[in-house]
């Protein structure tokens, strides 16, 4: 388990670690899990540089959306990316059977299915065996994920397979649990040393070893500004950006400014577009683009920010995002500004200013400390307050018990700081009386209590305590939604109507398939064409919302609604949306 700050190259530690851990228990290969489609795309270029450099076998990237990348399937083509053979490649990309591969980049959904109970969990076990399981960004996961996580790595544990565990966030409790259920697979003593941060623990049946590491000890300024809330129940962010920004246009610089949700992250993005006028290079990220153009999107950004854009990062750039920029993707920024959040994401956001030695750019005199503006939301007598849509993101508890962690401190010291900030806001001790539990405390612990029990109850049973192999399958509950409790979107596709009458895919402006092709079903051609276009959006969004009939019977596209644009705008049950380039998907209640 390391644990290390954010930017210290912990996936190239990881990459090293298995290659070493691999040699030496006869487990080559590997299987690296993430949270997020967005993120295993990004990490599956870095992981085939590194398959490239070290001349190892097949990769398979593994997530529903994965056939749509362009770096996984260049033109179309299948053949070239995952291995030589085009028997194998072919082979590999049947359902279930990429795990098999020897390396593998995934969403962490697709080992997490090995422990719940289904038909083919087994399969998708044999897929970890006999390789080191990575996953990163192990804070990212809620209760009832950990809680499948525990079951895995207790059956890794018993089946020897190496495991690395990495966070840069990750609280004390979490990652003892996590290593204990490990070791009870093994069946070793089970009693942890406290993990020194930042540092790494190397634990096995026979031996436990803690070792700190020296990381770059930085200092993060660190300013709380308070912003008033507006009364659409939104914070008003325009006059404090405004203000933290003034010297960008003149000066230069490049900033990223993170907002909690994405109808707020649009506004705030069409308000800097107004103010600035095409002085500064604008851009706009988040999850509600169709999956082509948010692809396209990401390219562009890790151009302009990423590690090697040398010459070609922009004098002055903006970045408004989502949360879809704070893990995994290796951008730079001179400043960040973001929402308040749960502070072990706000430090992930943190980590993205300063990331990186800039050899052919210099950062503007404004900008020359690595520096955290957090806006929280205010009421008129200057109290906190929590904005309307906000719980539906982060749960309150998290999110008041970090804004009374930050008040009053003006620099967090990295790593120094990092584990107490974490620790301290995530706390489930009820013995400290310093920190009294509130009643939104104890509802976020109770809701993570139910959350483990519920990922108790739906995977298999611990190896030792198996004596029947029946219960591997008992009352199935693997559906789409297994892995995360309570997920709740559903997915769009907009298109418009032609002068011939003939509805069209807004993107490509290709017929929407209505018809099924040879043998009544769709061709992956006519399946692509929709799925390149698709836009997640809340589950709330589609309630009462028919579905097209003709698509009832394909597993990929059933679950999609058809939205139809006129000049760009259109309905959606009781909910007036529109589509653009620049915006991505915005919708509101009619």
């Amino acid at each position: 388990m390391v644990m290390a700050p954010m930017g210290e190259g912990k996936t190239e530690i990881a990459l090293h670690a298995a290659k070493l851990m691999g040699d030496a228990a006869g487990t080559p290969g590997f299987n690296l899990g993430l949270p997020t489609m967005a993120t295993t795309s990004q990490m599956f270029r870095r992981v085939d540089e590194f398959r490239l450099r070290r001349a190892q076998g097949a990769i398979t990237l593994l997530h529903a959306m994965a056939w749509l990348d362009s770096a996984y399937s260049p033109d179309g083509e299948e053949v070239g990316v995952l291995t030589d053979d085009p028997f194998a490649t072919q082979w590999l990309r049947g359902s279930k059977r990429g795990l098999l591969a020897g390396l593998s980049v995934a969403t962490i959904d697709q080992a997490l299915l090995a422990v719940l109970r289904g038909k083919h969990n087994t399969l998708r076990m044999l897929g970890l065996v006999g390789k080191v399981f990575v996953v990163d960004e192990v804070h990212a996961y809620d209760a009832y994920m950990q809680g499948l996580l525990k079951r895995l790595l207790t059956w890794l544990g018993a089946m020897k397979v190496p495991v690395i565990l990495l966070s840069a966030t990750l609280p004390v409790g979490v990652g003892r649990r996590l290593a204990e259920a490990y070791l009870k697979g093994a069946g070793a003593p089970t009693q942890m040393p406290e993990v020194t941060y930042p540092g790494w623990i190397y634990v096995s049946a026979s031996a436990a070893v803690p070792a700190r590491v020296e990381v770059r000890e930085r200092t993060l300024a660190l300013e709380v500004r308070n912003v008033p809330i507006s009364a659409d129940g939104r914070p008003s962010r325009q006059e404090a950006i405004a203000d933290v920004l003034a010297e960008l246009p003149e000066q230069g610089g490049c900033a990223a400014i993170i907002c909690n949700t994405v109808a707020e992250a649009q506004q705030t993005y069409l308000d800097l577009a107004a103010r600035l006028q095409g002085d500064v290079r604008l851009a706009l990220l988040h999850s509600r683009f169709p999956a082509y153009r948010r692809e396209e999107i990401t390219r562009e950004v890790v151009g302009w920010f990423g590690k090697d854009a040398g010459r070609d990062r922009p004098p002055k750039a903006i970045l408004v995002a989502t949360q879809v920029i704070e893990q995994s993707l290796d951008l730079d920024f001179d400043i960040m500004i973001s929402d308040l959040a749960p502070i072990a994401l706000l430090l992930q956001r943190a980590g993205r200013c300063h990331r990186h030695h800039l050899n052919d750019v210099r950062r503007p005199h404004w900008a020359r400390d690595m520096r955290l503006v957090v806006l929280a939301p205010v009421d008129a007598d200057s109290a906190f307050k929590i904005p309307t849509a906000w719980p539906f993101v982060y749960h309150r508890s998290l999110l008041c018990r970090t804004y009374k962690a930050l008040h009053g401190m003006k620099t967090v010291e990295i790593p120094g700081d990092v584990q107490r900030l974490v620790d301290q806001v995530y706390d489930e001790d009820f013995t400290n009386q310093e920190k009294p539990f509130t009643e939104e405390d104890l509802d976020r612990i109770a809701e993570d209590q139910t959350r483990d029990m519920y990922a108790d109850m739906n995977t298999i049973p611990e190896p030792h305590s198996l004596k029947d192999l029946v219960k591997l399958s008992e009352g199935e509950i693997v559906d789409e939604y297994s892995t995360r409790l309570g997920a709740d979107s559903g997915r769009v596709v907009c298109c418009s109507r032609g002068p011939d009458g003939v509805l069209r895919l807004v993107g490509s402006g290709d017929p929407v398939p209505l018809v099924p092709g040879r043998k009544g079903r769709f061709t992956k051609a006519q399946l692509k064409s929709v799925l390149r276009e698709t836009v997640p959006v809340p589950g709330t969004w589609l309630r009462s919302v028919d579905r097209r009939a003709e698509w009832d019977k394909s597993p990929h596209l059933r679950d999609i609604a058809l939205i139809e644009l006129s000049n760009g705008a259109g309905d959606l049950g009781r909910r007036s949306v529109s589509l653009s380039d620049d915006l991505g998907l915005s919708g509101h209640e009619g």
